[in-house]
């Protein structure tokens, strides 16, 4: 036992603010909105044949495994949170920057941010079960492509749709906590890289090369991950049938299931065993101030936290919502082969929930989290946020369906920008009420 385990080092949002992250983490910390500004050298001519909208390709290679937790808030003044994010670009449909700071509160240090018990909670009640709940899903993909590819028909081809789907809502439930390991080793751009040019997943199909799960081990992150697979299960506009499946398409499937399954195995190992020589994560944050190597105070891991949830409303809101609907572009909205962006909607900000409450609901888990830490210092506020969490949930369900059809419809217009402006102002006031009662 006197190997020496790598310590994680530049993974969340506070030790890449406050401790210093390695090269590859800081050069994967843009935003889907950023990269969506990048140049690229080679976009898609593939047009979407959406009735609502004029279709307009944008560059592949979205989320690249960015570091989604570090883009809310401007983190309050001072505090160990440091500049607390660029706050995204959003905020207009949210509460007014005079209200928020006439009533925000300052506390004496007895109210510091301190409960361990919050910290082990996220963990153990929300991170492991919910990406348990991800292997669960993945090894039913895996299984369903593999039944599908051995056996082509269209029963088979129906229940591997739906497991992909159906493998959608635990993901997108997870994006609140995006740090660590899934930052770090890259492991959510290995899941998750959008927005897809499927001219890259086209291009693997045109190569003639062998298609195993060893070559799809060495693809780009865009040509094996969640979007990838979707292309080749649902084509352009969800309407693939089975005659149009190609021995190539069946033989990629199947070489990219089994790929797509180990990653999410091994995101959840990266938790709660530790992988490619690093300790278990878990360790790490549970540890905050005491002995952790990433968190040197209960506070450091605690913003991590409400960073996470700041995170993943400003891509919700600023990014998701809001950069489709001000393009009116189909190609903007993530999960648009299978016209499925709504139901991740709805997951987006089931992560936020469950990150706020500390708890996994799905799997029936009761944790104490950050509500339980507003809710004793500002009952009005912890209050507000639930009531907010419903009305955003409200509103994102009022929108019509499939969004990838109604993006453009003038008459699905006012229900699009309410859901947007809801997320937004939800953004607005976890960036500017809550994280800065963490940061004190």
């Amino acid at each position: 036992m006197n190997k020496k385990l790598k310590l994680w080092t530049g993974i969340g949002t506070y030790a890449l603010m406050n401790m210093g992250a390695i090269a590859p983490a800081l050069s994967e910390s843009a935003t889907a909105a950023e990269r969506l500004a990048l140049p690229s050298a080679e976009v898609s001519t593939l047009l979407s044949q959406n009735e609502a909208c004029v279709a307009v390709p944008v560059e592949g290679g979205g989320e690249g495994g960015g570091e989604e937790s570090g883009e809310g808030g401007e983190g309050g003044e001072g505090g160990e949170g440091g500049e607390g994010g660029e706050g995204g670009e959003g905020g207009e449909g949210g509460t007014s920057s005079e209200a928020v700071f006439t009533i925000r509160t300052f506390l004496p240090p007895s109210q510091h941010f301190q409960d361990r018990q919050i910290l082990t909670d996220f963990v153990d009640e929300l991170i492991i079960p919910n990406y348990e709940a991800l292997t669960d899903h993945t090894g039913e993909l895996a299984t369903a492509i593999a039944t599908f590819t051995d056996n082509p028909t269209e029963a088979n081809l129906e229940v591997a749709q739906a497991a992909w789907l159906a493998t959608r809502t635990p993901w997108e439930q997870s994006e609140a906590f995006a740090f660590g390991p899934a930052a770090f080793l890259g492991l959510d751009a290995e899941l998750d890289d959008w927005p897809l040019n499927e001219a890259d997943v086209i291009a693997v199909l045109e190569s003639g090369d062998t298609l195993t799960p060893a070559y799809v081990e060495g693809l780009q992150t865009s040509q094996k991950g969640f979007h990838a697979i979707g292309y080749l299960l649902f084509g352009m506009d969800s309407e693939k049938s089975l005659t149009t499946f190609t021995d190539r398409d069946l033989a990629y499937l199947a070489a990219i299931a089994p790929v797509f399954d180990q990653t999410a195995n091994d995101l959840l190992l990266s938790w709660t065993e530790g992988i490619q020589g690093y300790p278990a994560f878990r360790s790490e944050f549970v540890t905050a101030g005491e002995g952790s190597e990433i968190y040197p105070t209960r506070q450091a891991a605690g913003e991590e936290i409400a960073q996470g949830i700041i995170g993943i409303l400003d891509e919700l809101g600023n990014v998701k919502i809001g950069e489709a609907m001000a393009a009116q572009n189909p190609f903007l909205l993530e999960s648009r082969f299978s016209q499925s962006s709504l139901a991740d909607f709805e997951a987006n900000l089931i992560s936020a929930r469950n990150a706020y409450l500390g708890d996994y609901a799905a799997a029936g888990t009761d944790g104490r989290g950050l509500s339980d830490f507003v809710a004793a210092i500002n009952p009005a506020l912890d209050a507000q946020i639930r009531t907010q969490l419903d009305g955003a949930m409200a509103d994102i369900e009022a929108i019509p369906g499939p969004l990838e059809k109604t993006l453009c419809d003038r008459s699905a217009q006012p229900a699009i920008a309410a859901a947007q402006e809801s997320v937004v102002a939800l953004f607005d006031l976890f960036s500017q009420r809550v994280l800065p009662l963490v940061q004190q």
